[in-house]
Order: structure tokens, then C-alpha cells, then sequence
């Protein structure tokens, strides 16, 4: 009698052990891409993108806005953290939080500035121009840094072309922050692709302190 006792409460203690791990399970953040954000209302998950924009509000939360660079459906969600952040334009970010409608937006509510994880800068993250020439809206809004050669170089602006010169975009500069380069030189550009809504086109403005236009030194 005894021994079947003992083999009871042995089992009883590995179905229990087996019951709390199911539910810790349960209780964990799940991991999912942006666009299946919808189906998790009310569940805490884990998600990444690439930060559009960002603002602080009146209170002291920061809202940011996200996009799956890497998926073609450029779905995008607000992620509302109840404290500031250090991100930035073009960051590619990982967000912990809790799903829910808000002004029929979707947005990922996170308690806690600790469970905003910046994965990559994006000062270290570089793109030809024939891609952002190949869906320029997709970056629109973020910081980017490219490679090219200058061409038609003015007072304020210059056009940046790749080495096939199949593909080119304006720079807009201060002169008087940067200009220590001439026409045909190859040049490392850091700064935010925007929509001219005057000229009807996107550019590259080099205008905040950590944007920069570098020579790219040749052997």
C-alpha cells in the first residue's frame, strides 16, 4: 500500500510539473509577423520591424510606427510604450507587448522601455539605389545610408548616382556643414529619404547632426 502511494504522489508531481510548463507556455509572448497582428487581440507578442516614424506625446509615452521591410505588403503598426525610448528613424526594432484596437488602429502596447530592443542601427544598415529606386515608398520617412558617385553638384544639392549610372537620386546638403567634395567623386550619403510633394519626387535630405557626406577613399 505504501509503495503504490509513493508511485501516486511521483506521478502526481510529474503530471503537475507537466501542467505548470503547459501553462507557462501559454503565458509566454508569441512571436509573430506584422501582418498577423489582428489575430492576437488582447495576447502578448513579440514583433519586428523597421521604425517609419516616431513621436513623444504630451505625456511622456512614445508612439512608434513600424514596417516589415521584408515583406512586400508593407503592413505597418503603432507600438505605444508608456515611457521614451532611444530609437530612430530606420532602426530595425523588436517590441514585447500586448495587442489591442485603438481608434480602429492596431497597436502593441509595451509597459516597459526595457522590452523595446533595438537589433540594428540603421547608420549600419546600407542600400543601393537601385533599390530604394525599385519601391522608393517602402523607405519613405527613414534614415538610410548609400553609396555613389556625385554628379551635377550645386550650392544646396547634388544628384548621387550608382556606378552604372543607370539610377540616381538628389542630395540636399548644407554647404556650410559639407562640402569637402567635387563632381565624380564617390561619396558615402547618410540621411532621410523623403517625398517632395513640390518636385514630385523623393530625395535624400542631409540636414539632422548624425547625418553625414563622406569621401569614400579610393587605393
Amino acid at each position: 500500500m505504501k509503495m503504490q502511494l509513493k508511485y501516486f504522489v511521483v506521478l502526481l508531481s510529474v503530471v503537475c510539473i507537466v501542467l505548470l510548463y503547459f501553462l507557462s507556455t501559454l503565458s509566454q509572448p508569441i512571436i509573430i509577423a506584422l501582418h498577423e497582428v489582428p489575430d492576437y487581440e488582447g495576447k502578448q507578442v513579440i514583433v519586428e520591424g523597421t521604425v517609419t516614424e516616431h513621436h513623444i506625446t504630451t505625456f511622456g509615452g512614445h508612439i512608434i510606427n513600424i514596417k516589415d521591410m521584408d515583406n512586400q505588403s508593407n503592413f505597418e503598426v503603432i507600438i505605444f510604450v508608456e515611457e521614451k525610448t532611444t530609437v530612430e528613424y530606420g532602426d530595425k526594432i523588436k517590441a514585447t507587448g500586448k495587442v489591442q484596437k485603438y481608434n480602429d488602429e492596431w497597436e502593441i502596447v509595451v509597459n516597459d522601455a526595457r522590452l523595446v530592443e533595438i537589433l540594428q542601427k540603421w547608420s549600419n544598415i546600407t542600400f543601393p539605389l537601385w533599390q530604394l529606386a525599385e519601391n522608393p515608398s517602402k523607405y519613405a520617412g527613414i534614415n538610410i545610408n548609400v553609396t555613389g558617385m556625385v554628379d551635377r553638384d550645386y550650392d544646396s544639392y547634388f544628384y548621387l548616382i550608382d556606378s552604372e549610372e543607370r539610377h540616381s537620386v538628389v542630395v540636399y546638403y548644407d554647404s556650410s556643414r559639407f562640402h569637402n567634395f567635387t563632381q565624380g567623386d564617390r561619396v558615402f550619403v547618410r540621411g532621410q529619404f523623403v517625398y517632395d510633394e513640390e518636385t514630385l519626387r523623393f530625395t535624400i535630405n542631409v540636414e539632422e547632426e548624425k547625418h553625414r557626406i563622406s569621401v569614400v577613399e579610393t587605393e
